[in-house]
This record gives structure tokens, sequence and C-alpha cells, in this order.
């Protein structure tokens, strides 16, 4: 891999990355140089996307399976203590995972599925953040967080979604005032709409070819570090 790459021995951390966004970055981010770290919940789909890069000629990701519903801060701390076993470092942290089912009325919310959307919008990116912080202020990285339209979502029937993407705005604006002395940059990515399945869940009969390529997304994120 060439040393003049934009992300060229820089470790970087990915989750959600079997989804349409995550799926899309990790072939950008190796194509960068990337050492790629690349979590999500389906172990198997984590082994199509290691294939689909090795076939597309990248370097292999290293593999990290997490269900992020099931996850206790505990967990991201052993990750943590994985990380610093096999790298040197961590550059940078990117958070794309998101759990979202349908558009619902909040009278019908199930409070076991708002529990859960809770816990992978909201829970996991903090205390993830937090087991990662040290290693990321030490390499002055960059922690990007993945939100949305909050003109939409800021409507009826958006749920825990909603909440969710708007308690990660703040958290990552109080974040990003914490580390702004110390050299680590935090973003917050707000995706134009993109064809996922996903989106399709709330926009079922929407026209893909009016929609942004993950792929085109996915270089955005890219020019942040």
């Amino acid at each position: 891999m060439s040393g003049d790459l934009k992300l060229s021995n820089k470790t970087i951390f990915l989750t959600g990355a079997c989804g349409g966004l995550g799926s899309a970055l990790a072939v950008k981010l190796s194509q960068q140089g990337a050492n790629l770290i690349v979590s999500d919940k389906n172990p198997k789909a984590l082994d199509r996307l290691c294939d689909e890069l090795v076939k597309r000629k990248l370097p292999e990701p290293v593999i990290y399976p997490m269900n992020l519903i099931g996850a206790t801060p505990n967990d991201y701390l052993e990750l943590a203590k994985v990380i610093k076993q096999h790298f040197s470092g961590l550059d940078g942290l990117i958070h794309t995972a998101a759990e979202f089912g349908s558009l619902t009325p909040f009278l019908l919310y199930e409070a076991s599925r708002w529990l859960k959307e809770m816990q992978v919008n909201v829970n996991s990116p903090i205390f993830l953040t937090q087991a990662l912080l040290p290693m990321i202020l030490k390499n002055k990285g960059t922690i990007v967080f993945t939100s949305d339209d909050q003109s939409t979502l800021a409507k009826a029937y958006w749920g825990q979604y909603g909440v969710g993407k708007a308690a990660i705005e703040q958290f990552a604006k109080i974040l990003a005032q914490e580390c702004e002395n110390q050299g680590v940059n935090v973003e917050i990515m707000t995706p134009p709409p993109m064809h996922t399945q996903l989106r399709a869940k709330a926009w079922p009969a929407e026209n893909p070819e009016t929609l942004a390529k993950p792929m085109d997304v996915a270089a955005l994120y890219v020019d942040l570090f």
C-alpha cells in the first residue's frame, strides 16, 4: 500500500461495518491505506465483507463481532485491551451502527423495543467511545458520530431513533469541547438520504435512483481525517 495515501498506517475502528454505509466505508478507508478493525453483530456478514475487500485486492481487515444490544461497558474495555495488544494505538473511531424498526406512534411503542434501540443508538456509542478514548487521545485521533436530519426526526412517529440521534449529537458536542485542547477531532456527520436498507424501512416506496450512493457518502467521512 502506497505511503502517500491519506490514512496510511492509521488504525480505525468502524461499527456497523456490514450496513449500507458501513460496508462502503470499509472499502473507502481500506483504499486510503487504513488498518481497519470492523465490527458488526453478524459474524457471517463480517466474513463476507472481509472476502469482498480481499477480492478488491485491499488489505484484509481485523474483524471483531459484537452485538451492541447485549454489550456492556466491560465488553468495550475488553475490546480496548485487545486493540492495545495488537496495534500501536488507535487513530479513529467511526460510529455507523444504528437500530430502527419502523415509524410507530409512541402510544404503540413497546418498552422492550425502545430500550433495545436506546442501547444501540445511544448507550453503546457513548460507552464504546469512553473505552477507546484514551488511545485516541494518545494518537490525537478523530471520532465520528453518524446522525440524521434533525428537521425530519423531530416529527411524529420517529420514536427512539429520533430521540437517540438528538441525544448523540448533544453528547458529541459535549465531548468535542472536552477534547478541543487535546488534539482530538470530534465530528458529527449527517449523511444525505442514501439508498440503504435502514432508510427503506421508513421510506419503502422511495425511488433509490434519487438517493445518494453510500460509496459517495463514505468519501465525505474520509475527508474528516
